[in-house]
């Protein structure tokens, strides 16, 4: 799957910040399936979230007319003693809360550094079927660990390489740490 490459009007973007001073910042802005209309005098186009099933639990439509809808992006800020530590966000449909819960579980539960838990392998699971990546950037799944998930039931579908479906973490950290999820040709730059 090439999500980018099959939707040439919209994609999201994530930027996370953390500055020497404490302060962070974490935005997801995203034009999703991009209706095509530019609103007047703001240089913004539309998005168009009627396609996306995770938004509409109860079917297409169904919403009575004026009814919020809610989101799946997901710009998160991580705090300790009320500073913030940590701040990430992704693009990536529905698989945006397994990337984000998968970096964070890596990072803060299991020592890896921002960088390792981002390009680490990524598991999505949903609608009985269990989606992962063979190989990240920096090491791969064990055929254990894929027996394991084999067993748990449901479809497995394997991708053998990172993929752009399982979103784009962008992610910072105090002390300069962070990095941006190569999936998405995101980048980490510490600026003076």
């Amino acid at each position: 799957l090439n999500e980018m490459a099959s939707n040439d009007l919209g994609h999201t973007t994530h930027i996370s910040v953390l500055d020497r001073a404490g302060m962070a910042c974490s935005i997801t802005t995203s034009n999703g399936e991009g209706c095509g209309h530019i609103v007047p005098g703001s240089g913004c186009m539309a998005n168009n979230f009627m396609g996306e099933e995770d938004l509409h639990p109860n079917g297409f439509h169904k919403l009575a007319p004026g009814t919020p809808l809610t989101s799946m992006m997901c710009p998160t800020i991580v705090t300790q003693n009320g500073r913030p530590i940590v701040a990430l966000g992704s693009g990536g449909s529905n698989r945006i809360r397994t990337a984000i819960l998968q970096v964070l579980v890596r990072h803060l539960l299991g020592g890896e550094s921002i960088e390792e838990a981002v390009n680490a392998p990524r598991i999505h699971y949903e609608g009985g079927e269990i989606t992962v990546e063979r190989r990240g950037y920096e090491f791969e799944l064990s055929p254990k660990t894929l027996d394991g998930l084999e067993k748990m039931g449901g479809k497995l579908t394997l991708f053998e390489e990172p993929n752009v479906y399982f979103g784009g973490v962008h992610a910072v950290g105090v002390g300069g740490h962070g990095a941006g999820d190569k999936r998405r040709s995101g980048i980490m730059k510490v600026v003076d």
